[in-house]
This record gives C-alpha cells, structure tokens and sequence, in this order.
C-alpha cells in the first residue's frame, strides 16, 4: 500500500464536488439523533446510495434481519461504536446485499468508528482489482479498520488531518479524512 502521507500534499479535493458538498448534510441527519427507527433504516439507505451508481433494494424478508433490527444495529452502532461481523453482515445483506452500502451507512451513522468501503478503497488498500467477491469480505473491511487505525497513530497525522479538513472546507472525521485520500488516489488496473 502506498504512504497515505506522501500521497495527501498533491491529493486534489473539489470543493464543489457534489460528493464533497452533500457530506456534512447526510451526517446532520444522523448526528441529531440519538437513536433509530425502521423509517431512519430506510432514509439513511437511500442517503448512502444517493452516492452510488447502483439503485437500492432493500431486502427485509426471512433469513434477513427486518428494518427494527436493523434499526437496532444503527442504534448500537451509534452508542457503542461497534458491531460484530455478522451484524455488520446481517446489515448488508438487508442493504443490497452489499457491504459497500452497509458501511456507508454505518460511516454516516457513527463516523468516528466506521469508514466507508467500496471497490476504489479496496484496490487502494489491496493493490488488486476490486472483485465483488473480495469487496463482499467483512474480513476485508475489518483489515482496512485496522489500517485506518494504525495510520492514525503515525505522528504525520495531525498534521494531515489538518490539511485534508482545509481542503475539503470543513472538518471531517480522521476515518473520512484517510478515506477520501485513498479514494481519490486510487490505483487503475489495465485491460
């Protein structure tokens, strides 16, 4: 994986970016409440794949969890700042059956805790073509956690932290602010 701190002083953010100017308004609606009902499942779905080229399908029906549950989770996630694999699982499956969608909105849920994953960030960290069959992998995302973590305790971070919150013109969480380098550094796989 390429040093995240090399790469941040030539990353380039547009503030005008639609992707840029809608995240602090999805993270509003999540941040004013304390807990979640099926109705904020719902909302927050569709909030996270307003970002995504993919049409969202909920999928609440036996052997999937339902939108109390889910609910449940949000609120978990919220409070305690962490869930288990299969709750992190038993959320995707209900969001599109994609864990890319689950973790977007779990990041905007709690995000401090959660980062967003997608095919972009996984060939990032993984230096591999994002397959849907590895992008799926709870173990994955949960490597990429670690990583995040690690990269926040290197001494250059604070100073990162700072430049990213100034390019993108507000403050952002340390996972977004790691998040958004790799996602805009990502690397292209030939033919």
């Amino acid at each position: 994986m390429p040093d995240i701190f090399d790469l941040e002083p030539d990353t380039i953010v547009l503030q005008d970016d639609s992707y840029i100017l809608s995240y602090p308004h999805l993270l509003s609606y999540f941040a004013a409440k304390s807990s979640f009902g099926p109705e904020d499942v719902v909302c927050g779905a569709h909030m996270a794949y307003g970002w995504m080229p993919t049409v969202l399908e909920l999928y609440p029906g036996s052997p999937n969890i339902d939108l109390p549950k889910a609910a449940e989770l949000l609120t978990k996630a919220k409070r305690k700042g962490a869930l288990t694999d299969d709750d992190i699982e038993q959320l995707a499956r209900l969001v599109n059956n994609s864990l890319v969608g689950a973790s977007k909105l779990l990041h905007f849920v709690s995000p401090e805790q959660f980062a967003i994953w997608d095919s972009k960030i996984y060939a990032f960290v993984f230096r591999e073509r994002p397959h849907n069959y590895r992008v799926r992998q709870v173990l994955k995302y949960r490597y990429y956690l670690t990583q995040l973590d690690q990269y926040q305790k290197d001494s250059r971070f604070t100073a990162f932290h700072a430049s990213i919150n100034a390019k993108v013109g507000y403050n952002v969480s340390a996972l977004r602010a790691l998040e958004l380098v790799m996602f805009l550094n990502t690397p292209v796989f030939g033919g």
